[in-house]
């Protein structure tokens, strides 16, 4: 049998690229070979050459059973071609595993309208949870659905030991799409980290560099762990705060891997989780944080840390991507009876 975890040839190694590679590493873990699409070419005669030959390379003399592809790739006709090679090849299930679905952030309906005909080429989609499920189910998407629950991280750095309760807060991102920070006027301490910190700030908000993945857990020691996007402090608006209504954010599980309890907003799709396992807190306003975090005792913090450290654990080594894969690879038993549509 030869499984294969096809993704995007990243030329970089920022924080969105993470997610693709720590799933790299534990579905290898289960016996998936990595392959790799090089989705940036300078013309339309350079990607035709690639598909033509390089491309093409995947599907001869080779079996291939079943294929979990790393969405999205960014070259729609690549994607084209390699999934209509694909069909005609495959012996097993053909899964495409969302990270990001374009058409949520794109005013532009050609978009969402080519995803959703690539979804429905899939046997199986690996969604984030219930709630884009929903969502894309609305938008005509017919295909097999496996929810995730939450990314896994593997996480290099010594889980956070136990702290004091300071009611600290931390914030990691590209803080270009995050304008609510020059709006916030929060009393307790915000540590922000990340590229374009905004030069208008309230005093509490700290600016505290820019960091790798890799290295930036090392330097997680507040008390919570910010999900938040957006404009507005009031609440999440604009086209990263309505995203929340449907994505897993990465940082998510880069604080919870680091052993940081969340705080997140009350609508968004990770809320469920956050309050189903018991790891962080939710807020519907940002202006109310104070309060809620005065309101949350040093006893009731430890129970979210001890929890967030157990939740840890698993994402570290990959609980939830081996759990999902298996769904997969075996679709038409029980264990995956309540994910499916």
């Amino acid at each position: 049998m030869a499984n294969y975890i096809v993704s995007s040839n990243d030329p970089g190694k920022m924080g969105g690229s993470k997610a693709k590679e720590d799933i790299i590493k534990f579905a290898s873990e289960d016996g998936f070979i990595p392959f790799r699409i090089n989705p940036y070419h300078t013309n339309k005669l350079a990607k035709l050459l690639y598909v033509k030959f390089n491309l093409r390379t995947f599907f001869k003399s080779k079996p291939i059973d079943n294929v979990i592809m790393q969405y999205p790739i960014p070259s729609e006709y690549i994607v084209g071609k390699f999934v209509s090679m694909l069909k005609m090849k495959i012996r097993g299930k053909f899964t495409i595993w969302i990270h990001d679905i374009q058409g949520l952030q794109s005013s532009e309906p050609r978009i969402l309208k080519w995803e959703i005909a690539l979804f429905n080429q899939a046997d199986i989609l690996i969604v984030h949870n219930p709630k884009m499920k929903s969502w894309l189910v609305q938008k005509g998407v017919t295909s097999k659905m496996v929810v995730l629950g939450i990314f896994d991280y593997d996480n290099p750095q010594p889980i956070q030991p136990k702290i004091s309760y300071a009611k600290t807060v931390c914030f990691a991102g590209n803080l270009f799409k995050s304008g609510f920070i020059k709006k916030w006027n929060p009393n307790s301490q915000v540590f922000v980290f990340g590229p374009n910190m905004p030069q208008e700030h309230h005093k509490s908000i700290i600016p505290a560099g820019q960091f790798s993945p890799e290295e930036l857990t090392s330097h997680l020691k507040q008390n919570f762990g910010l999900i938040w996007d957006g404009p507005s402090a009031v609440t999440c608006q604009g086209t990263f705060g309505k995203y929340l209504l449907y994505n897993n954010p990465h940082k998510t599980s880069l604080y919870i891997s680091s052993g940081i309890p969340i705080i997140i907003w009350d609508q968004a799709a990770l809320a469920d989780f956050v309050r189903e396992h018991r790891i962080g807190l939710v807020v519907a306003n940002l202006n109310d944080l104070d309060n809620l975090l005065a309101s949350t005792t040093p006893d009731e913090y430890q129970v979210l840390k001890d929890n967030t450290v157990k939740m840890a654990e698993k994402l570290r080594t990959g609980y939830y991507t081996h759990q999902v894969i298996r769904r997969v690879l075996h679709s038409e038993s029980h264990l995956i009876k309540d994910d499916m549509q």
